[in-house]
């Protein structure tokens, strides 16, 4: 724990000291050192930038069942990610890499070619679902996203995707192949395959009002290698609370494929803003062809005056920025945020999750942010003792 807490703290020291070390300059080939070199092009439109996050992250949190009691107290580097993003010749383009545990893992890395009126998306992307998947994790209110994006698997695949939009919508949808592993080990992908699909729209959109709704749509096929459902706790340095497995050689039965479905639901008014959704999924292949439940709930307030931002374009929460940082002087912005998480699993006898997450966040510059959680929940299975969980956990958060 220690060695890695220091591996933590040496790599933000490191970057953040490059970004605070560059100078604010553009020379007359086109190349910005404001924090990260960036070059651009403004007769042709080509540019090139990198872009990268770092999130350190440490908890201590406690399973209770049946008087015996599991503690995770650790720290990791939950994100070391590096890339570039840019344009060129019309085609904008982006390649970004995690680069921890001696691993190198594709997150976003697909060509976005603008045709009259839509794009097509072609590369390692994720799948169109859900409000809380496709916004990134730089903006979300808690450091885990809503228990039903981890549960059903949603993912980034190889694919292609249409998108279009309006002032007050959005259509997205692709057909995806299978997922690659570390990519210093081989480029091969899996035999699973996925179509997905996702719409959104704004009722209302005023300067101080904003409603969101929308839909989404998965068929996966798993190809030979099934799969399981599991989550954490809204915690990532725990083990998976409750997991059930659809592999070859399952007593459940092996998963050939499934259905999901999500709805979405979002409110920003001023410095308050809520969300939910709730998800459905079904797999084909066990006996029972069983189908899970999840939904969750997010409750948050900018104590500071902030308003929540939100991408029109994509139908997706964007990046908060406080109205005075503390480079101008000023505190920075500074949220409240509650979640209540709720999974059923019963019908594989795996129980049901009830999760609670109350949260502070603290935006002192646009990019940089600290954010603590609290987790209390209880996992209740059918014959078996509750398993209760609970403990703090923090991040500090830094993106270029």
């Amino acid at each position: 724990m220690t060695k890695r807490l220091f591996a933590s703290t040496v790599l933000a020291a490191l970057v953040s000291s490059t970004a605070l070390g560059s100078a604010q300059a553009q020379d007359a080939a086109g190349w910005d050192f404001d924090g990260v070199p960036a070059w651009s092009d403004p007769h042709s439109g080509d540019s090139f930038t990198f872009r990268g996050r770092i999130y350190l992250d440490a908890a201590n949190i406690e399973f209770e069942q049946a008087g015996a009691t599991t503690r995770y107290d650790d720290s990791e580097i939950r994100t070391a990610r590096l890339g570039v993003t840019g344009r060129l010749h019309n085609v904008n383009y982006v390649a970004e890499f995690d680069l921890i545990d001696e691993a190198v893992v594709a997150n976003d890395v697909y060509l976005t070619f603008h045709g009259e009126g839509f794009d097509v998306l072609l590369g390692h992307m994720k799948t169109p679902n859900s409000l809380e998947e496709q916004t990134s994790s730089r903006y979300i209110s808690f450091m885990e996203r809503g228990a039903a994006t981890d549960l059903f698997g949603l993912d980034r695949r190889v694919g292609v995707a249409l998108a279009h939009h309006g002032e007050a919508y959005t259509v997205k949808a692709g057909i995806y192949g299978g997922r690659p592993g570390d990519l210093s080990d081989s480029l091969e992908l899996d035999d699973s395959s996925a179509v997905a699909a996702r719409v959104t729209y704004l009722p209302v959109h005023s300067d101080t009002l904003l409603v969101h709704l929308g839909a989404s749509l998965r068929q996966m096929d798993y190809g030979n290698a099934g799969t399981r459902v599991g989550v954490r706790p809204n915690a990532h340095l725990t083990d998976r609370i409750v997991s059930a497995d659809f592999r070859s050689g399952s007593v459940l039965g092996e998963a050939g494929s499934s259905t999901l479905i999500g709805l979405e639901a979002a409110l920003v008014a001023g410095p308050f803003h809520a969300h939910g959704e709730y998800m459905m999924m079904s797999l084909d292949g066990p006996a029972s062809s069983p189908r899970f439940d999840s939904a969750f709930v997010n409750l948050g307030y900018f104590l500071t005056g902030e308003s929540r931002s939100y991408s029109t374009s994509s139908g997706t929460f964007s990046r908060t920025r406080p109205a005075t940082p503390l480079s101008e002087g000023g505190f920075g912005a500074l949220e409240l945020a509650a979640r209540y998480d709720y999974s059923d699993l019963n019908e594989v006898s795996a129980g049901e999750l009830t999760t609670w997450t109350l949260g502070m966040n603290w935006y002192a510059e646009d990019h940089f942010r600290v954010m603590a959680n609290y987790v209390s929940g209880e996992l209740s299975v059918p014959g078996a003792a509750a398993t209760d969980v609970s403990g703090p956990q923090i991040r500090v958060q830094w993106d270029f």
